[in-house]
């Protein structure tokens, strides 16, 4: 007896995208809450064997992350070039380390305040509108910042004011970001997307700090700012067009306050112990490792390379962590000690930088920082998206935009106010000794407690979720026991994207993103 088609258990199966649709020859899952491994690489196997070097990586094969991916890479150029410009143009007015500093801690303030509450808001509304509106004010604020330049009579303040508009509107944006990946590509790729968007990230890099140099030099620093302001287009165009086919119908009780909300997402990830230690170890890596938007142009005045030594360095920093990324594509299972070496190997690292006789010296270790910073963040990334069921996912990740960022402030003044007493040099090997002795310290904590909690809790320090709040790294769990300290809860019969309908759920439990489907009824919920 011929083997009913699969497809025919999915009640809208006309909105599953072919990219991703189950293959005819695989028995049809069961209806029930852990997705089937491996739906991912269907249109591979529907269409025949493929050459490896053939195939796309598995989260690109989904056309909407694909377009996605583009337009951000194209976004993310304009943005590191005018990283390049604004700095520059901050020493070409002022001269000053320390007002380098105080502009970009003033441009990373917000990440420090605000990212808590944009991740609440991301939790809230739909992702996509979100971004949709905090990237046309980021495209807003490059056009003014430009006109400005152009002008001849813009001051340091003025900067310093437009910086602050910019990050206020990152906080904002960012969590949403890290969030709406998921909605796209759905649970089972969450790590392939998050290597890929680190290589969309640091290819950006890579091109956007050599673009900036070369713009900054042949067409002044308001072409690259009216440049930036250009690729925001592209961005914008494909966030109006793509539908975030997996985002999760998210229902709050009525009269919660957003304190509440963000207080949930907080004791959520102090109390888990597999989130609190990522949590801690990146914390460390984002206030002391990514302040090179201060380091750099200081570094590039001290070896004397000028402007286009400024914009070399960037690529080479950029091109480190485009190699990490397209290496981590192909690793699946983060751990914390992968998180931990990335951290070790990028504070010796800037030791190392400080101690740099030259240029070109100081140009290879570069690359070699950049690939530990990614092995570190991307690892971070993936054990977060993972570990966080989707009713939390906004908050988690807003935490880790104010690791990634809003730790900058603190890390960029310091770093500046070190520089213009005894030099660069001398802060980078500060920041890098700090780093090492830090993260050294939090792993022999972390042994210590997976020692006291037995093999239960030496699962956290293998890399695996060791609290029972918290999804595998390498099989998304979508039902999951709750934390005693969530008070949300997911009301019986949710309807999700992907094609069905989650069934009365046991009082007090936690829904995740994975497996879920599509609904007619809900196509407006993740727009």
């Amino acid at each position: 007896m011929t083997a009913p088609d699969p497809r025919r258990r999915l009640p809208s199966a006309s909105r599953v995208p072919s990219d991703v649709a189950v293959p005819p020859t695989v028995a049809a899952p069961p209806a029930v809450d852990v997705p089937p491994v491996g739906a991912a690489s269907a249109a591979a196997t529907r269409r025949g064997p493929v050459p490896r070097r053939m195939r796309l990586p598995a989260a690109m094969r989904v056309t909407d992350f694909r377009w996605y991916w583009s337009s951000q890479l194209v976004s993310g150029v304009g943005t590191w070039a005018q990283a390049v410009a604004q700095s520059w143009l901050v020493l070409e007015l002022t001269h000053s380390a320390v007002a380098l500093g105080t502009v970009t801690m003033l441009q990373f303030l917000p990440l420090l305040v605000f990212p808590l509450i944009g991740g609440v808001i991301a939790d809230r509304l739909p992702r996509r509108r979100l971004l949709l509106a905090t990237q046309t004010a980021a495209a807003l604020q490059a056009t003014l910042l430009g006109l400005l330049v152009v002008s001849g009579t813009v001051q340091v303040w003025e900067v310093a004011i437009l910086a602050l508009m910019l990050g206020l509107t990152n906080a904002f944006n960012n969590p949403a970001a890290q969030a709406f990946v998921p909605e796209l590509v759905g649970p089972d790729l969450v790590a392939d997307a998050v290597a890929m968007n680190s290589i969309q990230f640091n290819l950006a890099r890579l091109l956007g700090g050599a673009v900036g140099g070369i713009a900054v030099a042949a067409w002044g620093i308001p072409g690259a700012l009216f440049f930036n302001a250009a690729t925001y287009v592209p961005a914008l165009v494909v966030l109006a067009i793509v539908r975030p086919r997996h985002a999760v119908l998210r229902r709050r009780a009525a009269g919660v306050r957003m304190a509440s909300e963000l207080a949930e997402g907080v004791r959520y990830a102090v109390t888990a112990p597999s989130i609190r230690v990522v949590v801690a170890l990146f914390g460390v890596v984002g206030l002391l490792g990514f302040n090179w938007q201060v380091a750099l142009p200081l570094l590039a005045v001290a070896l004397h390379g000028g402007v286009t030594g400024f914009g070399t360095l960037m690529s080479a920093l950029g091109a480190g962590s485009l190699v990490a990324g397209i290496v981590l594509a192909s690793d699946r299972r983060p751990s914390e000690r992968r998180l931990a070496l990335g951290g070790l190997g990028l504070g010796g690292l800037l030791v190392a930088l400080g101690l740099s006789p030259t240029y070109a010296l100081s140009l290879a270790l570069m690359v070699v920082a950049g690939f530990a910073g990614v092995v570190a963040s991307v690892t971070a990334n993936t054990l977060l998206q993972v570990r966080t069921p989707d009713v939390l996912r906004g908050r988690i990740m807003s935490i880790y935009v104010l690791l990634m960022g809003g730790s900058t402030p603190i890390g960029a003044f310091l770093l500046g106010t070190i520089a213009g007493g005894w030099g660069i040099r001398a802060g980078l090997v500060v920041f890098g000794a700090l780093a090492v002795v830090a993260i050294s310290a939090i792993q022999l904590v972390a042994r210590g407690t997976a020692a006291e909690a037995g093999p239960h809790g030496a699962l956290a320090l293998a890399g695996t979720a060791a609290d029972p709040t918290a999804p595998s790294p390498t099989l998304p769990v979508t039902r999951l026991p709750v934390d005693p300290s969530i008070s949300a809860r997911t009301p019986a019969g949710v309807v999700t994207r992907g094609g069905r309908s989650v069934a009365a759920d046991p009082p007090g439990s936690i829904v995740s993103a994975g497996g879920h489907g599509t609904s007619p009824s809900a196509s407006h919920l993740g727009d």
